[in-house]
């Protein structure tokens, strides 16, 4: 017994400086401990802050636009030699051929039209008009509808069956603002 208090003072006395070496690790790992135990959770607070002021401040607002599904809509320009008006189809939505509806196009597609008669009668034969655009849209495969080269055999082909539709007046042009292959 005697021996173990001899051990146990020379440690405390030790001139190697041992026992110091023991308090000063117990103190480290305690330190340790509060850097997890204080910082992580802070850190994860900072990028959750960041993200979402990121998300607040660089994100633009969109206003609510007032969407018109089925409604033409007209829009007047003027060119060097006449005047034209546009009748819109919106959101033409079809799956292509050959893709057992995996894939989709979303479309909207203006027709340029001559005078106001044929744009009457393309808002009267409105639900004729989308007939003949998905018909002739879904025969399509897919490797077609994105090769642009083909873009223009597409728009031949919508005039001419959408001319024999129409009565008065004609189509002259056609003009895909909106083309989202999914």
């Amino acid at each position: 017994m005697a021996k173990k208090t001899e051990d146990a003072k020379m440690k405390n006395n030790d001139p190697a400086g041992n026992a110091g070496q023991e308090v000063s690790s117990k103190e480290s790992a305690f330190s340790m401990k509060k850097m997890i135990i204080f910082i992580v959770p802070i850190f994860i607070i900072q990028v959750v802050l960041i993200y979402f002021l990121i998300g607040k401040f660089l994100s633009q607002p969109q206003s609510p636009q007032p969407v018109h599904v089925n409604e033409p809509q007209q829009i007047e320009t003027v060119d060097t030699l006449q005047d034209f008006s546009v009748y819109v189809v919106n959101d033409i939505v079809i799956n292509p051929a050959g893709t057992n509806a995996t894939r989709f196009l979303l479309t909207t597609i203006g027709f340029e039209v001559t005078s106001e008669d044929t744009k009457e009668e393309l808002t009267r034969k409105d639900v004729q008009l989308r007939d003949i655009l998905n018909t002739i849209l879904t025969s399509k495969r897919l490797e077609e509808l994105v090769n642009v080269d083909q873009r223009a055999l597409l728009r031949e082909e919508i005039i001419a069956e959408v001319n024999a539709l129409i009565r008065s007046g004609s189509i002259n042009q056609v003009y895909f603002s909106k083309f989202i292959i999914q």
